[in-house]
């Protein structure tokens, strides 16, 4: 009789390594959509690092029943790597597979921290942003709600003879003090991008500045 993962255990393991592959060399998706919108694909196993029943792979007798079931005896797999450890034992012990799951789980707990950091030093940015350029941020947020697709656009005065091409937003000199250096600043957070090619300095709004005007 084998002593199987319950789906609690399945779960947890998937959970813990972000549905992705734990081999180092492979770190593949195991799940994704279906076709059926109400259904999703999974190509992961959850294998054990030592089998669920004697004369399996990596067999331990020193576990119990209930040690052989746990998730600490698991390990997120996709079914190519599933089967390649069960076939090569010798060069895929526990101490490996162990190894693989503590990596795994540590590159996934990584990603969570990245991401809330980045995430919470963007929201950190444009804070300062609306503190330090609250008009400017304002007049492109109400450009954008009227534009949506619009992303280029000019800086002027009013007093300045501009052929436009119809679709850039513009922004004056007169409207906004130091708008040079609130220019700067968005250029050295990344946000706009430069693309003046004659005496009237041009921009592009990149998508992150426009997601944070627009999205609430």
């Amino acid at each position: 009789m084998r002593d199987e993962f319950p789906s609690s255990v399945r779960e947890v393991l998937a959970k813990r390594v972000g549905y992705l592959c734990s081999n180092p060399a492979c770190r593949k998706p195991t799940s994704g959509p279906q076709e059926d919108p109400t259904k999703a694909v999974n190509l992961g196993v959850a294998a054990h690092i030592t089998a669920a029943a004697p004369r399996g792979p990596r067999y331990d007798h020193d576990l119990t029943e209930p040690e052989r079931r746990s998730a600490e005896n698991g390990i997120w797999l996709c079914q190519t790597c599933a089967k390649l450890i069960d076939n090569d034992v010798n060069r895929y012990g526990p101490d490996v597979l162990h190894e693989w799951k503590r990596a795994a789980e540590a590159n996934a707990a990584r990603e969570l921290e990245v991401r809330s950091s980045q995430e919470s030093g963007s929201k950190e940015r444009f804070r300062r942003l609306q503190q330090l350029m609250p008009a400017l941020m304002s007049e492109m947020r109400a450009d954008l709600t009227d534009n949506p697709v619009s992303r280029e656009f000019v800086v002027l005065r009013r007093a300045w003879a501009y052929w436009a091409s119809g679709h850039e937003l513009v922004y004056y000199y007169d409207d906004h003090e130091e708008l040079d250096n609130k220019l700067r600043i968005l250029l050295n957070y990344g946000l706009i991008q430069d693309i003046t090619h004659t005496n009237v300095g041009k921009f592009v709004l990149t998508e992150e500045l426009v997601d944070n005007l627009t999205i609430q």
